[in-house]
């Protein structure tokens, strides 16, 4: 075989590796979304914006420090005016609008467990920081109860 053949079969090799390449492998996203629904409105705004402001912190200073694994997180917010209807919908809103695995919130016990069997459904973490029914430990694998996460496992 002559030179010009060994370049087109090397070349052919290259963008088939390429290609396979290519096709078997998923993009990973350049960003982590996490979630939240808290009462940004209303008269139980005033337990939502704290965690808003501290989440938004949380997320300026770990993407200062280079995020997760050199992935940068945003924070996607919906207010829930502490109302489930409300808190459904802006779960919803954020699932139908993002990749999200994890949401903060909601503060309210009657928010977090209309919004649980949508987490259960979708597969999304609902950490509620606040809310306190004692129903929240039956909602499901996807909603840990405040103060009861186990984290002996990693």
């Amino acid at each position: 075989m002559n030179k010009k053949a060994w370049i087109g079969i090397a070349a052919i090799v290259v963008v088939a590796v390429i290609a396979v390449v290519l096709l078997t492998t998923r993009k990973q996203p350049d960003t982590i979304t996490i979630g939240a629904i808290l009462p940004l409105t209303g008269e139980a705004a005033q337990w939502g914006i704290p965690p808003q402001n501290a989440a938004s912190l949380a997320v300026e200073e770990i993407n200062a420090e280079g995020g997760v694994d050199g992935k940068r997180l945003t924070l996607l917010v919906e207010d829930s005016k502490a109302e489930p209807k409300e808190g459904v919908s802006a779960f919803n809103k954020i699932v139908a609008t993002s990749d999200t695995k994890v949401v903060l919130g909601a503060v309210a016990s009657s928010v977090t467990l209309a919004v649980a069997p949508l987490a259960e459904r979708n597969h999304v973490v609902l950490f509620s920081p606040a809310s306190t029914s004692p129903k929240i430990t039956d909602a499901g694998d996807y909603c840990p109860s405040p103060g009861l996460v186990d984290t002996s496992k990693g």
